[in-house]
């Protein structure tokens, strides 16, 4: 596997309550060399987080997530309609990293492989696939999929001890369905 090398863009993106971080905020904990509580204090969340270009060694360095200002995570599938579909989650650095040329041939590569894409960033989402792949699937399903998504990633958060249990969704109710 990869090693992160200077990126540290997942110590960014994500909302990390129980340390009192924000989402799109640096973590306070970041320094030169890591996570500064690394081993010693560290959620069980950052430790076990590994994003999909540093899993996935054929993913070009081109695409490592401070190059292109977007993480990517690997959600599992979903099943949608008598199809199963692979899931990934896209968190932007800041508003508009996803319509960059790297962000876009990536996105374009992964809609091809048959993909859903959730695209966080703040109260809003956007939601892609394939419409000419997935025919069958409707706008409201998969908008209903991807709110289920964000209800089992803030009851994974809950479990991994990253946030309290008055957490709740991770997105606001204006998701938008991108086709």
């Amino acid at each position: 596997m990869r090693t992160c090398g200077q990126c540290r863009m997942c110590c960014k993106v994500f909302p990390l309550p129980v340390l009192g971080k924000a989402e799109n905020q640096w973590c306070r904990h970041l320094s030169a060399r890591g996570c500064s509580i690394h081993g010693h204090g560290q959620p069980e969340v950052c430790r076990g987080y590994v994003c999909y270009w540093l899993d996935h060694a054929e993913v070009p360095d081109a695409y490592r997530p401070d190059r292109i200002g977007i993480v990517v995570t690997e959600c599992g599938t979903i099943p949608i309609a008598g199809s199963v579909l692979p899931v990934f989650v896209l968190n932007q650095s800041e508003p508009g990293a996803c319509q960059g040329q790297a962000a876009k041939t990536l996105i374009d590569d992964m809609l091809a492989k048959g993909c859903v894409l959730f695209v966080i960033y703040g109260p809003d989402a956007q939601i892609a696939y394939d419409r000419n792949r997935w025919t069958a699937i409707s706008a409201k399903q998969i908008e209903a999929a991807f709110r289920h998504e964000r209800f089992r990633d803030a009851e994974e958060l809950k479990r991994l001890g990253a946030v309290d249990e008055d957490y709740g969704s991770l997105t606001g109710e204006g998701a938008e369905a991108r086709i």
